[in-house]
């Protein structure tokens, strides 16, 4: 692997590793802003940012799986030209179903680029260099979340929200052009047999939860629908066990109870705190009568916190107890969001302050440890797989998150828009999701309790290693 390559492979999964994050965190603060443009509800709204992360759940595992079989330099490339299209599109809606509809296909684009672009790193960057290259990759992540809310909220204020797009879509062009360049790898044959019964499935039961959870109001349709997704999950999880060639190797959740506690986990954090910033977005701007920029300022506390605190967590997790530091980040997780659930119209920005430091500690506390004992629990050949569910995982906890937060939508607003003349009706949405996230990480307090216990007392010992 020459030099010049891995350059390329560095840059171009880092600029898809910020403007992805960047553009849930930026689009997620302009979101009032958008809803009385087009005369939007909360629940159009979001839909905006479901339709955008359900995207990216629906297709993550049969790309990364058809990524492997294919090709994974041009599944990359397409990912980032087609985002980069829809980026540029999304600038140009005209209603809130155009911009819905486009908002997931962006999704589903980025999912291209998800699903193949830590692969690609490892394939591309040396051994001795790849944990510098992966934590480049990892702060780019940080990066986008930090400065999304306020750059967001920037734009939207001084230029309006458009721009988001217009010059979101220029970092994923010189993206796109160091990839066509340097990564020239083509789609090619495989002997291997995909599975397509799944891949219809996992689509399916994650566009019929969400459907289901963002359509409660209308009765026994959205009902069902939200049943079918449900239970589409639990099919799936059937066939995977019994599928000769399937998307998820269901053997490592069997054979190893780390991988498994962490894994769910995982998905339990995201969960229970990703639809939090979402939330106040509405609420410093519709309730607190915010401009976007200074609720971007407010909102990106979080962010900015656990992107200080990550890289020092990670030493501790290599020297200490990492089970036991993601324990405590979990617990400190709750914690915020039981603040988050006990606000008011009237609450004071200090106690938001608080609430957002101890959000961002929490999750600096929880995400590096949290990695270490998912990637430490399997063997190196499985190190991809881990890779891939983890970030499965992650999305469909972000899917569920956005959807709990719809269904209180549904249920309290239905078209109402969110404005300071609805604060009621929305407060109660507020508190009720809140409540539910919190109830989230309580259960994944007492996972992460049973893990260090398990470990402490199943073996008799405490070692490094063990927690």
């Amino acid at each position: 692997m020459d030099d010049a390559k891995k350059r390329a492979v560095i840059l171009a999964v880092s600029v898809t590793q910020f403007v992805i994050p960047f553009m849930f965190s930026a689009v997620g603060v302009s979101l009032p802003v958008i809803g009385r443009e087009f005369g939007a509800s909360g629940l159009d709204l979001s839909l905006i940012e479901s339709m955008y992360i359900g995207g990216v759940a629906a297709v993550l595992l049969p790309f990364g799986r058809f990524a492997d079989m294919h090709g994974r330099e041009p599944v990359f490339r397409l990912g980032v030209l087609l985002y980069a299209v829809f980026t540029l599109l999304l600038g140009f809606a005209h209603d809130i179903n155009m911009l819905t509809l486009l908002r997931m296909g962006q999704g589903i684009s980025g999912a291209l680029t998800i699903a193949t672009n830590m692969a690609l790193l490892t394939d591309s960057v040396p051994l001795r260099e790849r944990g510098r290259a992966m934590g480049i990759a990892v702060a780019a992540v940080y990066v986008g979340l930090s400065i999304g809310p306020y750059l967001g909220g920037l734009i939207a204020t001084e230029l309006g929200w458009r721009w988001i797009f217009y010059l979101g879509t220029i970092p994923l062009g010189i993206s796109y052009i160091v990839s066509r360049i340097n990564l020239k790898g083509k789609f090619h044959s495989s002997t291997e047999k995909f599975d397509y019964a799944g891949s219809g499935l996992i689509i399916f039961s994650v566009a019929t939860f969400v459907f289901g959870g963002t359509n409660l109001n209308t009765g026994w349709p959205g009902i069902v629908s939200l049943l079918a997704g449900l239970l589409g999950f639990t099919v799936f999880i059937i066939m995977q066990n019994r599928t000769k060639y399937p998307l998820v190797d269901l053997v490592v959740f069997k054979e190893r109870l780390d991988f498994s506690e962490a894994a769910l986990v995982q998905f339990i954090s995201y969960a229970g705190t990703f639809g939090i910033v979402f939330l106040f977005s509405l609420y410093l701007q519709s309730i607190k009568a915010m401009t976007p920029h200074e609720a971007g300022t407010v909102l990106v506390i979080q962010p900015l916190i656990q992107a200080a605190l990550s890289p020092l967590v990670g030493k501790w997790a290599d020297i200490y107890y990492p089970r036991v530091i993601a324990m405590i980040g979990m617990v400190v997780c709750t914690v915020g969001s039981i603040m988050g659930a006990l606000v008011g119209p009237e609450t004071s920005l200090v106690y938001l302050y608080i609430m957002f430091v101890m959000l961002g500690i929490g999750f600096a506390l929880f995400s590096a440890p949290n990695m270490i004992i998912l990637m430490g629990s399997v063997p190196p050949s499985k190190f991809g797989f881990a890779s891939a569910i983890t970030g499965a995982l992650r999305t469909i906890g972000m899917v569920s998150s956005m959807v709990i937060i719809a269904t209180f939508l549904s249920v309290y607003m239905a078209d109402t828009p969110v404005s300071h003349e609805s604060s009621v009706a929305y407060m109660k949405v507020m508190h009720g999701a809140l409540i539910t996230l919190s109830g989230f990480c309580v259960f994944g307090v007492l996972v992460s309790l049973r893990s260090v216990y398990r470990r402490f007392y199943g073996s008799g010992r405490v070692a490094k290693d063990d927690l």
